[in-house]
C-alpha cells in the first residue's frame, strides 16, 4: 500500500516513511539537508539541479544532476545534499534491512533512466499534482522500482559522450533562458545550430544525454514554469503565468 503525500509534499512539506511505500514530489525550492535515513529510496530529478552533496563522509563534492538521473539510496547512508535552486524530486521510500556491510561501505549510485522508466516517473509526478488517489499511483511506483534493475544493468557512458555532457549543459541553460519567451525559436533546427550541429547528430546527442527529444525537454520545461509560477503566487490567475 502506498501512502501518497500529494499536494503538501509538492510544497515542500514531507512526511515519515509508513510501511509500504510513500510516494513524495519535491518542489523546487532552496534547501540544505542531513539525513540518516532508515529506509532505502530510490529518487529521479525531473529538472535540472545544482548544488553540493555528500555521502558517507564530510568531502562534499559539488554535483550537476540531470532530467532523469536515477538514485538510489540505501538504508543508513549518511546523506547531505544542499542547493540554492533545488529542482522537481520524485522520491519512493520502502522498507528494506540496511546492508549487513559484507558488500563494503554503502555507495549512492546514480545512472540515467532510460526513455521509458523517464515517461513513467512524470506521469507519476502528474497524478500526485492531481492528487489522484493512492490506488492510482501504486502501478507506476512499483513499475519505477524496476529502475534498480535498470542501474544495475546501465553501461558506461562513452567517453565521447561524456565530453559532450559540458557543451549540453550550455543548450540546456540557453534553454531555460528562452523557455519564457514564447517570440524564441527552440525548433530542433535552431537549436542544432547553436551547435552548428545537423539537427539529426544534435537530436542523437540530446537525446543521448537526456532520455529525452529536444521537442519534450523544452515542452516539460515550459510546464514546470508554469507550476512554479503558480505556486509562487498562491492567488495567480492564468493570465499572471502567461505575463
Amino acid at each position: 500500500m502506498i501512502r501518497a503525500v500529494q499536494s503538501i509534499v509538492y510544497h515542500g512539506i514531507s512526511a515519515a516513511p509508513a510501511p509500504g511505500l510513500t510516494v513524495e514530489l519535491l518542489a523546487r525550492a532552496p534547501y540544505s539537508a542531513h539525513d540518516n535515513p532508515q529506509c532505502a529510496s530510490l529518487g529521479m530529478a525531473l529538472e535540472r539541479q545544482m548544488g553540493v552533496h555528500a555521502f558517507g563522509t564530510d568531502r562534499r563534492e559539488d554535483f550537476d544532476t540531470w532530467m532523469g538521473t536515477l538514485s538510489y539510496t540505501p538504508p543508513g547512508l549518511d546523506v547531505f545534499s544542499e542547493s540554492p535552486i533545488g529542482g522537481e524530486y520524485l522520491v519512493i521510500r520502502w522498507n528494506a534491512a540496511p546492508d549487513d556491510g559484507t558488500a563494503g561501505p554503502p555507495t549512492r549510485p546514480q545512472c540515467t533512466a532510460p526513455p521509458a522508466l523517464l515517461r513513467q516517473a512524470l506521469a507519476l509526478r502528474g497524478l500526485l499534482v492531481r492528487q489522484a488517489p493512492p490506488a492510482a499511483l501504486e502501478p507506476l511506483a512499483q513499475s519505477l522500482l524496476a529502475g534498480l534493475d535498470a542501474m544495475q544493468a546501465a553501461p558506461a557512458t562513452p567517453s565521447a559522450l561524456a565530453e559532450l555532457r559540458p557543451l549540453y549543459a550550455r543548450v540546456l541553460e540557453r534553454i531555460d533562458d528562452e523557455v519564457g519567451h514564447p517570440d524564441e525559436d527552440l525548433s530542433l533546427a535552431a537549436m542544432s545550430a547553436w551547435l552548428q550541429l545537423t539537427p539529426l547528430a544534435f537530436l542523437r546527442h540530446f537525446k543521448q544525454l537526456t532520455g529525452m527529444t529536444p521537442h519534450a525537454y523544452v515542452n516539460e520545461r515550459r510546464l514546470q514554469r508554469a507550476r512554479h509560477m503558480l505556486h509562487a503566487v498562491p492567488q495567480g490567475t492564468l493570465a499572471d503565468v502567461a505575463a
